[in-house]
């Protein structure tokens, strides 16, 4: 009997575990997609910007 409250002890520890990563990972990814979400606004803005000054300036000086 005493075996088999130690594996459920162990199987409750190891859950906890298992939840304390899944949610530290959640925060990480939420704050990863945010920062994506950031810089794709900013390369949008800086894109919209190039264009706005014409072809000439767009293109690299090896086209």
């Amino acid at each position: 009997m005493d075996e088999m409250k130690n594996r459920i002890i162990e199987l409750e520890i190891s859950f906890t575990h298992q939840t304390n990563l899944i949610e530290e990972l959640n925060v990480e990814l939420t704050s990863a997609n945010t920062r994506i979400d950031q810089l794709e606004h900013k390369v949008k803005a800086l894109s919209e910007m190039l264009g706005s000054l014409g072809p000439e300036l767009t293109q690299s000086p090896d086209e």
